[in-house]
């Protein structure tokens, strides 16, 4: 059951994979029958560019769990949970709501040890989600607005300020 699963800190803390890397099919968990439902069918080859999930016990300015990007080498299978550290936040509205996307690294994986800061990962990977949502945007009808990448102190007190017990 997902409701059970734990936040953990801001340096290390749990997401839950709805979309893996690769992936048309944007699934979204709903917490109110517990299930991941299909949300949104993306179209003319978009795909999600990275692991895409939400971090457990918190709760986003959209009133929703906070959202994150999880870079890994592999694409992570749906409802998986995964431990994770923060290197950086993508600050973003989503129809006018604040809707902040934690950009994390899985602590199991290795190869990812080197990336520690926004600033360390390459800027045309941050051009991935850029580009992404805004085809995204057009295709599902909404108004997202990019408003810029945080490092990851801002991440930590986005974690922080989105659990849902605060």
């Amino acid at each position: 059951m997902i409701s059970k699963i734990p936040f953990g800190t801001a340096d290390e803390f749990n997401v839950i994979i709805e979309v893996p890397q690769g992936e048309a099919k944007k699934y979204a968990y709903d917490a109110e029958i517990e299930a991941v439902k299909l949300s949104r069918v993306l179209y003319d080859g978009l795909v999600f560019p990275f692991n895409y999930g939400f971090v457990a016990e918190t709760e986003s300015g959209d009133g929703r769990h906070l959202d994150a990007f999880i870079l890994a080498t592999h694409p992570l299978s749906r409802g998986t949970v995964v431990l994770c550290r923060a290197i950086g936040m993508l600050k973003m509205k989503d129809r006018g709501k604040q809707d902040n996307k934690i950009i994390a690294v899985p602590i199991s994986e290795n190869r990812m040890e080197g990336l520690n800061d926004i600033t360390d990962w390459p800027e045309e990977e941050k051009e991935k989600i850029k580009d992404f949502y805004k085809i995204a945007a057009a295709q599902w009808d909404s108004t997202i607005e990019l408003l810029g990448y945080e490092n990851k102190d801002a991440a930590k007190k986005e974690l922080l300020r989105t659990l849902e017990y605060n």
